[in-house]
């Protein structure tokens, strides 16, 4: 039977190669729809992995500036046979974006895409090429759902020295908001550190990362012209690592020391 933090599931196929044909079985990462519902009103359904859901319900939340800070969470219940997550938040802490719609998994356009609501970033983190190697190294073997199905993006929060919370999921915008949902319920400050993803930075995910106020990020992809723009305009160093050895910084590349 499978169960609901299981993240992949085995299914049977028909494989072809070199002219003959064979029954198979194999593995494939689970969808789960997941509604959120807030102070008794539905606000969304996001398309997500089965797993650490409390982290993505309140990594998305303040992602998208619904809530300011995980303290104004008052409760969270998951009733993952109905596939609902009920949250109450304090009631005078409802914010006016509350129930605008959302992007759930995709991308696009969230109803808190405001760039001049976001604080620009002065942080001095520095980072190394040799650090930013390691990082991606220990980051692109972290995943085993990952390994087993090439079917899930990750991202992470690190130190220059160690990733410190990594998740992933079917969706890069709901690997993130888990990530940072995490550092929010263990009180961790996500300024402190810097982000790492595996898909490409759009200036949605940009400003996910600058609403948490980090000064890094990182991605084995690349990043879109106007992900570029925005880092540059809110203080973001954002970097790409094609290959082992290769750092391409976008901006503000002065916290990268060599």
């Amino acid at each position: 039977m499978v169960q609901f933090e299981d993240k992949t599931v085995e299914v049977e196929a028909v494989s072809f190669e070199d002219n003959s044909r064979k029954n198979i079985r194999t593995v494939v990462c689970r969808e789960f729809p997941l509604t959120i519902f807030v102070n008794g009103r539905e606000m969304v359904t996001t398309l997500c992995s089965p797993s650490d859901l409390e982290d993505l319900v309140v990594g998305l939340l303040v992602s998208e500036n619904l809530v300011g800070s995980a303290n104004e969470i008052v409760r969270i219940d998951m009733d993952l046979p109905e596939q609902i997550a009920r949250v109450q938040i304090k009631a005078d802490h409802m914010s006016d974006n509350l129930f605008k719609p959302l992007i759930a998994t995709g991308g696009g356009k969230s109803a808190s895409d405001a760039p001049g609501a976001v604080r620009p970033i002065a942080t001095p983190l520095e980072i190394s090429p040799a650090q930013a190697d390691r990082l991606m190294d220990e980051f692109l073997t972290s995943s085993a759902v990952y390994a087993r199905t090439r079917g899930v993006h990750s991202a992470a929060w690190a130190s220059p020295d160690s990733i410190l919370v990594f998740r992933d999921d079917i969706g890069r915008h709901n690997a993130l908001d888990k990530v940072f949902g995490s550092c929010l319920r263990s009180g961790l400050d996500a300024a402190s550190g810097l982000v790492i993803l595996s898909g490409r930075v759009s200036s949605e995910m940009l400003l996910k990362v600058a609403r948490r106020q980090v000064p890094v990020l990182m991605t084995k992809a690349v990043p879109t012209d106007l992900g570029i723009q925005l880092a540059d305009e809110l203080g973001i160093s954002l970097a790409g690592r094609g290959s082992r050895g290769s750092l391409t910084v976008y901006s503000h590349a002065w916290r990268i020391k060599v």
